[in-house]
């Protein structure tokens, strides 16, 4: 995992309350649209935009907290949800339960883009603390051990890689 630059971005900026952060983790963009501090804590709203160049993976993992509802925006994906292989595109509602192993792949040439809301909120959180985490730690080409270990107590669940 590699994650560079966040950035506060904002669409209006006299207006705080529609910025949002946007983090680059392995050539993914992630954008926060809605925390979970704007819900109180009920749900969190992420887009996840994928470049045309090449077919960018979430690995396999699960959530123990979170249920998660993705839209496809744009793009074709295939997705991995328990034992199940899902093919979607644009306009395609998947519900992934929480404790269920999932992944999803961006295919084809063209850009994707995923809306994914998180119930309840507080996962957004997570590419804030990989960030701090990794200032921290320096990493060779695998994964970190120890940073994995952190998350995964942090957020539940499993991270499955490979």
């Amino acid at each position: 995992m590699n994650a560079n630059n966040s950035k506060a971005l904002s669409h209006d900026s006299n207006d705080e309350d529609k910025s949002f952060q946007q983090y680059d983790l392995d050539g993914l963009d992630f954008k926060i649209v809605l925390s979970g501090n704007k819900t109180g804590g009920k749900y969190s709203l992420l887009e996840i935009l994928f470049s045309a160049e090449k077919e960018n993976e979430i690995p396999l993992h699960l959530h123990s907290r979170e249920t998660l509802i993705i839209y496809i925006l744009e793009g074709n994906f295939s997705f991995r949800y328990g034992n199940e292989k899902i093919v979607g595109n644009q306009g395609t509602v998947l519900k992934f339960e929480k404790d269920i192993p999932h992944s999803y792949k961006k295919t084809g040439k063209t850009p994707g883009r995923l809306l994914i809301l998180f119930i309840p909120a507080g996962f957004e959180n997570f590419f804030k603390d990989v960030r701090l985490n990794q200032s921290k730690m320096k990493l060779s080409g695998e994964e970190d051990p120890v940073l994995l270990h952190v998350l995964e107590k942090k957020y539940g669940g499993k991270f499955v890689f490979g």
